[in-house]
């Protein structure tokens, strides 16, 4: 355990001196990074779209869609955004994670809907057939 934290205070010594650097040879890094990371975070909401779509167009109740994975995307946005406006006060970066974390909301929504309606839909026509996770519980051979 020892050399685990060994190699993480040497990987922070290395990020600071390589911000050191940075500043000193390179002043226009930091302000293209931030612009990049900025451009970036902000299309990425756009990523979400197709998967919305696929979730919306899903006829098996969007099976294939993870809550676990999609949740864990939408907490991690909020403490980003939690992150830039309490350590860094920086509104707009906390604003484009706040926009991810809702598109990511808006995924595990679509799907709840999904789901729900496909279970009716199910129970409506008498199907045994069930949703991942869910037990079988009237089954023809018990």
């Amino acid at each position: 355990m020892t050399s685990f934290w060994s190699a993480l205070h040497a990987l922070n010594d290395f990020a600071l001196f390589t911000k050191v650097q940075a500043q000193i040879y390179y002043p226009w890094a930091s302000a293209a990074t931030l612009a990049l990371f900025t451009a970036v975070s902000s299309v990425r909401i756009f990523a979400y779209i197709p998967q919305l779509l696929q979730a919306a167009a899903d006829r098996n109740g969007a099976s294939a869609i993870s809550y676990t994975t999609w949740g864990l995307f939408f907490v991690s946005n909020l403490a980003t955004a939690a992150y830039a406006l309490v350590c860094l006060g920086d509104g707009i970066m906390a604003l484009v994670f706040l926009g991810n974390a809702g598109a990511c909301l808006a995924i595990v929504a679509v799907t709840l809907v999904k789901r729900l309606r496909h279970r009716r839909h199910q129970q409506d026509r008498g199907a045994t057939h069930t949703m991942p996770g869910e037990r079988i519980t009237n089954v023809p051979w018990t």
